[in-house]
């Protein structure tokens, strides 16, 4: 991959493609090889786009400075990518953390952001979103770090369809090998302490929403069926907010359907931005 130093933070970065540019802003602690292993970034590419992927500040291979972070930083960082690759307009695709960055990035520099989609990420704050963040505070202070076991479980229940948790054993035991090495995402411990505080400052933030009606661009607000995290009602909330707001929905996907439903969260992505 290679590097940019962003205010004295070395942001890594990986360009495919040609064409129209699109950027790929990841969730909590999430690797940027997980847009290839979900398809999407390919199909980003087949259809005509240059693509950018990166590991936030806190991933490795890019640095971890010392937390808590605030989303000013993760939009900032982005921000100063975008300038080093050159793209302005760009279509900026988020998903979970990824989508706060991104929605920051199109409230605070809108003449980089042609076109945004929110994939998990939009909308009010819901009980479940709440209860995480006081379990993930309540353990860093204690250890200073989330506990790889809790982390990988926190993963798997909230990546998986209901059903597939339930009844589908070999897939359960499949994604607990593959959440097994979760641990080695992390930079150090400062960037998984850093990112779940900028997650904690922004998802409580009384005027979060109704900030959402300064974003101009064409945006979609992009739901899994059975989110626990982000609900389609919540997308559906963020997208009757938004001035040029669409909301699209996968059906029988959970939280983490950008990997287990792969070709349903390309084809909603592509619709989008074939129209935008």
């Amino acid at each position: 991959m290679d590097t940019v130093v962003v205010g004295g933070v070395r942001i890594a970065f990986e360009r495919v493609g040609s064409g129209r540019p699109v950027v790929l802003s990841g969730g909590t602690g999430m690797p940027p090889v997980a847009w290839e292993f979900s398809g999407l970034r390919d199909a980003l590419v087949v259809a005509g786009c240059e693509v950018v992927t990166y590991a936030a500040r806190g991933v490795a291979p890019s640095d971890a400075p010392p937390a808590p972070y605030a989303m000013a930083d993760l939009a900032g960082d982005l921000a100063g990518l975008m300038g080093h690759v050159g793209f302005r307009d760009a279509a900026v695709l988020g998903y979970s953390l990824g989508s706060f960055t991104a929605e920051l990035l199109a409230r605070t520099r809108p003449d980089l952001v042609g076109s945004l989609v929110l994939m998990a990420g939009a909308g009010p704050m819901t009980g479940v979103v709440d209860a995480v963040l006081d379990a993930e505070a309540e353990l860093i202070a204690l250890a200073g770090y989330l506990p790889p076991k809790f982390a990988a479980l926190q993963t798997l229940l909230s990546t998986l369809p209901p059903l597939v948790l339930r009844d589908d054993v070999e897939q359960v035991a499949n994604w607990r090998e593959l959440l097994g090495g979760q641990e080695s995402v992390w930079a150090s411990p400062d960037g998984e302490a850093g990112q779940s505080a900028a997650s904690q400052v922004w998802l409580r933030d009384p005027d979060r929403m109704a900030a959402l009606t300064e974003i101009r661009t064409p945006v979609l607000a992009l739901a899994f069926e059975h989110d626990l995290y982000f609900p389609p009602h919540t997308g559906r909330a963020a997208a009757e907010l938004l001035p040029r707001g669409q909301f699209a929905q996968v059906d029988g996907a959970a939280h983490g359907g950008l990997l287990t439903h792969p070709k349903e969260t390309a084809d909603a992505v592509l619709r989008f931005l074939t129209t935008t």
